[in-house]
């Protein structure tokens, strides 16, 4: 078992304050709530889970914030209000900054790859074939000139 992957095994309690980050992180738009409220919490955990960095650095971070002294003397993250949860997130942000970064690369990473923001900010999903570029019929004569070479390799 990768030593990252108990950093990125998070309680439901733990999911309801990632949720609550990641709207921070990424609130609403429009019709489209925030990256919490999307339930991504479980993409952003899931994908941590596979990548080092990002598993580290979601661990770091869950683990700045139970110890966070504003949030421990209000009855954790979620009691806060938006302005004290602001805060704390700056407090991280600056003496952590490194996982911090990283932490806030992984909500984009599983926001931008929701079908729900493509649909919003007009991007194409899925595979780019067939409706991408287009590719011309294989021609095998492209392999005329080299079929035509001696084998220049040695035979073992």
């Amino acid at each position: 078992m990768p030593e990252h992957d108990n950093e990125t095994k998070l309680t439901d309690a733990d999911r309801l304050v990632l949720s609550a980050v990641m709207d921070l992180i990424v609130p609403a738009v429009d019709e489209l709530p925030g990256a919490g409220e999307m339930g991504l919490a479980e993409a952003a955990e899931e994908f941590a889970g596979k990548e080092v960095k990002y598993g580290v650095s979601l661990g770091r971070v869950m683990e700045a914030l139970s110890l966070e002294p504003s949030a421990r003397a209000e009855g954790g993250f979620a009691a806060l209000d938006e302005e004290q949860r602001v805060a704390a997130l700056q407090v991280l942000e600056a003496n952590i900054p490194g996982y911090f970064d990283d932490f806030v690369d992984l909500v984009y990473i599983v926001y931008y790859s929701d079908e729900r923001v493509h649909k919003r900010i007009g991007w194409r999903s899925g595979p780019l074939q067939p409706l991408g570029w287009e590719m011309p019929a294989w021609d095998p004569a492209v392999l005329e000139t080299v079929s035509k070479r001696k084998p220049f390799w040695r035979k073992v």
